[in-house]
């Protein structure tokens, strides 16, 4: 056991914080992530309103620029019943799931969450990073300013997302991105290895209209804890 606490201090001293944006920090990432629109990886995300996992999804990506196609398995836990695995391919302008084919623009495909790539925020966005290593290479992670202002949430979770936490009508003035943490490892060679980000989304939905009462606000606001991790093969 003692020599397993050595071990975990000395692997916490192997990353460096620094109290504001660092931009040594923050250019190796835009130089290894800018461009991972056509690597092929696997992913896992995780929804959750309090401690109720409201979706659980997992997958395996495949992308090719030449011809432009997408093939992907995912399976998808839905407030604990299992759904199943999805079959999805994309060429052609035309997206087909388990059979079911419509037509999808690359542009619309790529705006889901799950097969979004990186996001990379500007120096201005960041409020702190910090950096170390790993067995996969170096880790860089950095602290995300209040975004709520801002659609670039928003579209990555989508507009079924409330819906599906039982949001009717999402005011967006009122509601919040909180606790914001993208990591982003590099491997040695300065190819991406992996991506995460996790945050919490502060929906306030809208009350409904009662006749001569006042709602309580806060009796409609719903949080829900984001986790989505990307796995470069």
């Amino acid at each position: 056991m003692k020599k397993l606490l050595i071990f975990l201090v000395a692997l916490c001293l192997l990353f460096a914080s620094c109290a504001s944006a660092d931009n040594a920090h923050i250019q190796p990432v835009k130089d290894g992530f800018s461009n991972t629109e056509y690597n092929d990886y696997t992913f896992t995300l995780r929804v959750e309103m309090g401690k109720k996992c409201v979706l659980l999804a997992s997958g395996d990506i495949s992308v090719s620029d030449t011809p432009l196609s997408l093939t992907a398995e995912i399976e998808e836990t839905f407030l604990g019943d299992n759904l199943g695995k999805s079959q999805i391919s994309w060429s052609d302008g035309v997206l087909t799931t388990d059979g079911v084919k419509e037509e999808t623009s690359w542009e619309e495909l790529r705006s889901s969450m799950i097969y979004s790539t990186p996001l990379l925020f500007e120096e201005s966005e960041i409020k702190k990073t910090e950096t170390g290593t790993t067995l996969a290479g170096t880790v860089y992670r950095h602290y995300i300013k209040d975004n709520s202002k801002s659609d670039t949430l928003y579209n990555l979770l989508g507009a079924a997302l409330p819906e599906i936490c039982g949001v009717a009508s999402v005011v967006k003035d009122e509601s919040a991105f909180e606790d914001i943490v993208c990591e982003y490892i590099l491997s040695e060679d300065g190819t991406p290895a992996s991506y995460s980000i996790s945050f919490t989304a502060i929906y306030q939905d809208t009350p409904p209209y009662i006749p001569g009462v006042t709602p309580d606000k806060s009796d409609y606001t719903v949080e829900v804890g984001i986790e989505f991790r990307i796995n470069y093969n």
